[in-house]
């Protein structure tokens, strides 16, 4: 029990560390000592590949940093505590990823910025893993997840001044590792599903015809 609160309590920190670097970083923006396009993700050109890893730290206004800083924390959190062997693979992962993703496929119309695409990969991991595992842990972790953001689709409409491709892309790589991940992490089973199983593999060997020693 100790064990677990201590991992927990480690989530939190992790999750809220991230967020103060993201607050930090946009500090320095508004002092003038980091250059939004500089660290953007700006497709097909050399000088934005520093974006792929940089530009989920920029954000574009405090409006912008402050609709991602509750979803981040939230996300990652719920993350890290349910599929904690595999959590910050899949983090990694959407963020790599998506980010070349965007960088060789969107268009040619401007920089990218914000983590929102790393947003859109963990919810769509969550709700994915619901899907592919269908255990009742990975199934309220989905339920949860689209209550509570389900209005994030309005995300993938193509919209002026939105990053949709970064929220498309994000998504898919989350789907992705849903896929890969579907039976890592798993749940321990409980006594009655045990049970069950046991059952069930009697009443099957029970059917089974014993095969006969006579030539």
């Amino acid at each position: 029990m100790a064990e677990e609160k201590n991992s927990f309590w480690k989530t939190i920190v992790f999750a809220f560390a991230l967020v103060a670097i993201l607050w930090i970083v946009f500090l320095l923006q508004f002092l003038g000592v980091i250059n939004t396009d500089t660290y953007g993700n700006w497709p097909k050109h050399l000088e934005g590949l520093k974006g792929i890893i940089f530009s989920p730290f920029i954000h574009g206004s405090f409006e912008h940093l402050i609709s991602n800083t509750l979803p981040i924390l939230v996300l990652l959190t719920v993350l890290m505590n349910a599929y904690p062997r595999i959590a910050i693979f899949v983090l990694v992962f959407v963020h790599i990823v998506s980010g070349i993703m965007v960088w060789t496929f969107a268009p040619d119309t401007g920089v990218h910025i914000g983590i929102s695409g790393i947003i859109y990969g963990i919810a769509a991991f969550l709700v994915a893993s619901g899907i592919f595992r269908k255990d009742r842990n990975s199934i309220a972790i989905a339920i949860f997840v689209v209550l509570m953001y389900g209005g994030m689709v309005v995300g993938f409409i193509p919209t002026k001044g939105v990053s949709w491709q970064s929220h498309l892309y994000g998504s898919l790589c989350g789907v992705f590792m849903a896929i890969v991940f579907r039976k890592t992490d798993l749940p321990e089973p409980t006594e009655v599903e045990l049970e069950k199983a046991e059952e069930d593999k009697h009443f099957f060997e029970k059917d089974i015809p014993q095969k006969s020693n006579e030539n």
